[in-house]
């Protein structure tokens, strides 16, 4: 299951994160500003949040097979739409409606439903490894997609990547036995029976409304949302800001797969020190190195320190998607249940929407600034305000 669950997330988020690299070549080739380029990704993200809870609706009703059909349909025509150049508009609607909702159906709203079931003491441990998924698709795609477009060009390579995610994803979701995965443990099911029925023990949460009257809700969405705008109003330009400090375009795009690369260390490193230390330590260290990489970042415009760039990749790579499994697991066990799949789907649409208001405002930052300094003081100053709620969240599910 963590291994199907693994190549879905991992298919999704490279041809998702694709646009990254496309980033300077479609501004070379048209006469759009900044700002209107990077709302595609602003508009994917969104997408990607808006994705979710539809992908926990269908998830709940129909199961996870349906959910990843729907989304292996929408990222195959949302990459081919995107290739038309047909204007604009196709592609707000290609990689930005579609692959962005895509990302939803093929990601972590359907896996943690599915980890849920079957993981309990090392539930932060499993959920970082599916979710690591997404630093493997950076790692993947980000080099091949340069690679395809210095060969082929952008259009062609928006193609094939649409040909290779469906060669890779459609056996997948066509051929794998869902229904058993679906179905779960029975020691996970019989223990959170018990657990229910000790005195003192915390109501289950039965529907979307009734964990919407909760302040532990909020309280994850806004960590989402803050963490998602903190990190991409500077990552979505990574790659073109490596480009104007004097790095190639290959190896600025092979950089930033590196910190796809080192993501899913970090994944599963952070889950494993939530379950062993407690979430508010591993939450903690791991704001602390995204703000040591911010600021190695900007010291390269003025010196382009070989061992300042590979640390701070490295701290950026090791953090970045780090606070997902950590969110996951807390929210599986406060909210497990039937509606699990809306109540996640809606938490994940708080950070689809903050990445993408941080992708848009930071191409209005860029533009107007004409800097990169502005987009990493910026999510500073953000993921520091976004991370205060651990501390309560930490002290919940302890007692």
């Amino acid at each position: 299951m963590l291994l199907f669950c693994f190549i879905l997330g991992m298919v999704a988020r490279g041809m998702f994160d694709s646009f990254v690299v496309m980033l300077r070549p479609l501004d070379q080739s048209h006469d759009w500003d900044r700002d209107q380029l990077t709302a595609i990704y602003a508009i994917a993200m969104t997408c990607w949040g808006i994705g979710a809870p539809l992908a926990g609706w269908i998830f709940d009703r129909h199961g996870p097979r349906t959910v990843y059909l729907c989304g292996t349909a929408m990222m195959v025509g949302g990459m081919l739409l995107a290739s038309t150049d047909a204007g604009l508009w196709s592609f707000y609607l290609g990689h930005g409606v579609a692959v962005g909702t895509a990302g939803a159906m093929l990601g972590n709203v359907t896996h943690a439903a599915l980890v849920s079931r079957w993981f309990d003491r090392r539930r932060a441990a499993a959920l970082g490894l599916v979710h690591s998924s997404m630093g493997i698709g950076v790692l993947v795609f980000s080099p091949v997609s340069q690679l395809l477009i210095d060969e082929l060009g952008w259009q062609l390579t928006y193609r094939w990547l649409a040909v290779i995610g469906l060669a890779v994803v459609l056996p997948v979701v066509l051929f794998a036995p869902w229904k058993r995965f679906l179905a779960g443990s029975p020691e996970i099911a019989n223990r959170s029976v018990t657990r229910a029925a000790e005195p003192g023990a915390r109501q289950q949460v039965t529907s979307l409304k009734a964990a919407m009257g909760t302040w532990y809700f909020w309280g994850l969405a806004w960590i989402y949302a803050t963490t998602g705008a903190g990190v991409y109003v500077a990552v979505t330009q990574q790659v073109d800001y490596f480009q104007t400090v004097g790095i190639p375009p290959l190896d600025s795009a092979s950089l930033y797969g590196i910190t796809g690369a080192l993501a899913p260390v970090g994944m599963i490193g952070f889950g494993f020190l939530g379950d062993r230390f407690g979430v508010l330590p591993a939450a903690t260290l791991s704001y602390a190195l995204t703000l040591v990489a911010y600021a190695g970042f900007l010291s390269l415009a003025s010196d382009l320190n070989a061992i300042v760039l590979y640390g701070s990749i490295i701290c950026l790579g090791l953090t970045l998607g780090s606070r997902g499994p950590m969110i996951s697991s807390i929210a599986s066990r406060l909210f497990q249940g039937p509606a699990f799949g809306r109540i996640y789907g809606f938490m994940l649409a708080a950070g689809g929407a903050g990445g993408g208001l941080g992708a848009w405002v930071g191409g209005f930052i860029q533009e107007a600034s004409d800097s990169y300094a502005a987009l990493y003081y910026s999510g500073a100053a953000i993921l520091i305000v976004g991370g205060v709620p651990f501390i309560f969240l930490a002290r919940l599910i302890t007692r």
